[in-house]
C-alpha cells in the first residue's frame, strides 16, 4: 500500500484487537505469527534492513506516545529523530542482550542529555559501574559508599584548580636520611620529575626536608643535620601526563551546547495539531460527552480518506483564489 499527501494522512490503518499496520520487507523476513496476542499500531519487520523508519524535512522522525504524553522539554525544540512522551510510564526505553541498550552520538554537540526540574531527583541514574574516557565537569563530586548500618553516605571529592594525582606511603630515616623510590606504576602517569613531596614525622626529631628529588625516587633528610632513625608518612603530588593543554580557572559556560530554542512562527504540523486535539478532549470535563444529544459515530476509513480529499480540494481552491487576487 502507497499513500502520498501534501497536507493530510498518507496511510491510515486502524484494529480494534490487532494490528493497525504491519509491513515486513526482504524475502526472509520474520515472519509474523497471526496466532499470536501481540497487537500494537505498526510492526515493521526486516531480516537484514530497517524494520520501522521514520523521516520528516522540519519535524519529528518517529513519534511514540504513552497515556496524555508527558511535559515538553524546555529550551529544546519539539522536533526530533525519535520522540517519546509519557505521563505514566517511561518516554524511551532501550535495551539489548550483546550490545550497548541506548547510543548517543554528536559530531558539535551533546551525545546524550538528561534534565530534571525536579532538585531532589536526578538528570542521569546508573546502577553499575560507569566508564569515561574524556573529561567530567560537574558542580559536585560525591563517592557513594557503604555505611556500617546499611545505608549508603555521601563523601565528597576534594577539588583543585589544576589536574593532579595523589601517592601516599611511610618510610623510615637511618641516621637522618632515608631513600623513597615512587611506585612504578605511579610514576608512569604523572609528568617525570614534575611533582611534590609533603612529609610528616612520626615522632620527636628536628624536622624533616626533602634533599633532592629525580624521576623516580626523592631523598628525605632530618633537618640540622640530625641522624636519628624516626619514621615518617609521605604525600606525593604529580601532575597528570595524560593533560597537555591546561588553563587555571577556565570559564566554563553551563548551558548545554545546542539546546536551540524553540521555533517561533512556525506552522503547525498535521501530527502536532492531532496530538494538541488529543491532549485537549482527554483533559476535558467529565460527563461532557454525555451532555450531547447525539454521539457520533465512528468514521470509516473510506469515508475518511473521501473527506480528506475533499479539504485537501477545499484548500488547494482557496490558494489559488488568493494567488489570482494577488496576480
Amino acid at each position: 500500500m502507497y499513500g502520498a499527501t501534501k497536507a493530510q494522512i498518507g496511510v491510515g490503518g486502524t484494529s480494534a484487537t490487532s494490528i493497525g499496520v504491519l509491513g515486513q520487507t526482504g524475502a526472509k523476513a520474520p515472519v509474523f505469527d497471526k496466532t499470536t496476542t501481540y497487537t500494537a499500531g505498526v510492526v515493521g519487520t526486516s531480516r537484514d534492513a530497517t524494520g520501522v523508519t521514520g523521516f520528516s524535512q522540519n519535524n519529528t522522525g518517529v513519534l511514540g506516545t504513552l497515556g496524555a504524553g508527558g511535559p515538553v522539554v524546555p529550551n529544546v525544540p519539539n522536533a526530533a529523530g525519535v520522540y517519546g512522551s509519557s505521563d505514566v510510564g517511561f518516554g524511551v526505553i532501550g535495551t539489548s542482550n550483546m550490545s550497548t541498550g541506548v547510543v548517543g552520538f554528536s559530531t558539535n554537540g551533546v551525545g546524550v542529555f538528561g534534565q530534571t526540574a525536579n532538585p531532589g531527583s536526578y538528570a542521569g541514574f546508573f546502577v553499575g559501574n560507569l566508564l569515561v574516557t574524556g573529561q567530567i565537569t560537574a558542580g559536585v563530586k560525591d563517592a557513594v559508599v557503604p555505611f556500617p548500618d546499611g545505608t549508603h553516605r555521601l563523601l565528597h571529592c576534594m577539588e583543585s584548580p589544576e589536574h593532579w594525582f595523589e601517592d601516599f606511603g611511610t618510610a623510615k630515616l637511618k641516621r637522618g636520611r632515608a631513600v623513597v623510590k615512587l611506585d612504578a606504576d605511579f610514576g608512569k602517569v604523572i609528568k617525570s620529575g614534575d611533582y611534590r613531596v609533603f612529609l610528616t614525622p612520626e615522632g620527636d626529631c628536628r624536622g624533616l626536608y626533602v634533599r633532592r628529588k629525580t624521576a623516580n625516587r626523592f631523598e628525605a633528610r632530618e633537618l640540622q643535620g640530625g641522624t636519628s632513625s624516626v619514621a615518617f608518612s609521605y604525600c606525593i603530588v604529580g601532575r597528570r601526563k595524560d593533560i597537555t593543554t591546561h588553563r587555571r580557572f577556565a570559564k566554563i559556560d553551563i548551558k548545554a551546547p545546542m539546546l536551540l530554542a524553540p521555533r517561533t512562527g512556525r506552522r503547525q504540523s498535521s501530527v502536532e495539531a492531532l496530538l494538541a486535539k488529543a491532549r485537549k478532549q482527554a483533559g476535558a470535563r467529565p460527563g461532557r460527552a454525555r451532555r450531547r444529544k447525539t454521539a457520533r459515530a465512528p468514521l470509516s476509513l473510506s469515508t475518511l480518506l473521501a473527506k480528506t480529499r475533499k479539504q485537501a480540494g477545499a484548500k488547494a481552491a482557496r490558494r489559488r483564489k488568493r494567488a489570482k487576487k494577488r496576480a
